[in-house]
């Protein structure tokens, strides 16, 4: 029987070790993988959905585009924090960047232009208001409707209700806009201008062609 030399037990003692280690630090180096790519898919996704509720497409629902905003930079809060966590994991420990980490803020960057580049603004629609008003002050009076025209969709932006006031102005209040319950912005048409009384009462602002912005109105109100 051959019995091993102590050299060559000790030899095969490291090199079983080197292998240990070996297979220990590439199930790490897999499992921080894993984590740098769910980090970046649920800031893909976040993007998606701040993308979707800025430029106003048909999701999220309207009700919903500021839960979705502050959802969306949440979660980009907390993507960013763990992508910082990995990248600092792999500095210390001397290993490859992983580039999921790095997409974080790139996806973020990519978001925020796209939604500067296609959010839609009033002056966009402004013919399609006009229209939309035009046909709201040329309806007969019914006695059996408040007078609310509801969940309307101009261009691409959603007005949860319109109506006709008693001195004749189109009010449109913007579905999307504001950032709570109470928050009720909107635009006025009123092409023969308005009082300096409504003026100042509703803070409005005039854009022009008999058009004026309201930063805040409760329905009724005036």
């Amino acid at each position: 029987m051959v019995t091993a030399s102590p050299r060559q037990t000790a030899r095969y003692s490291h090199r079983m070790d080197q292998a240990v280690s070996n297979s220990q630090a590439t199930r790490r180096s897999g499992a921080l993988r894993w984590v740098g790519l769910v980090n970046a898919l649920i800031a893909a996704s976040a993007s998606a959905m701040y993308v979707a509720a800025k430029c106003h497409l048909t999701w999220p629902e309207p009700g919903d585009s500021a839960l979705s905003i502050a959802g969306a930079i949440v979660l980009w809060v907390l993507t960013a924090t763990v992508a910082i966590v990995l990248l600092g994991v792999c500095w210390w420990q001397r290993r490859r960047w992983l580039w999921s980490g790095v997409a974080v803020p790139v996806l973020v960057v990519i978001a925020l232009g796209i939604a500067a580049a296609g959010q839609p603004h009033f002056d966009q629609y402004r013919a399609d208001f006009e229209t939309v008003a035009q046909q709201l002050l040329q309806e007969p009076d019914d006695p059996y409707s408040d007078g609310y025209h509801r969940d309307l969709r101009i261009g691409r932006f959603d007005i949860s209700y319109a109506n006709v006031s008693s001195e004749g102005h189109v009010y449109f209040y913007d579905a999307r806009d504001g950032l709570d319950i109470l928050d009720n912005p909107g635009w006025v048409y009123a092409p023969d201008g308005v009082s300096d009384k409504t003026f100042n009462q509703l803070q409005l602002e005039d854009i022009g062609g008999g058009w004026y912005r309201f930063p805040h109105l409760v329905v009724d109100s005036y």
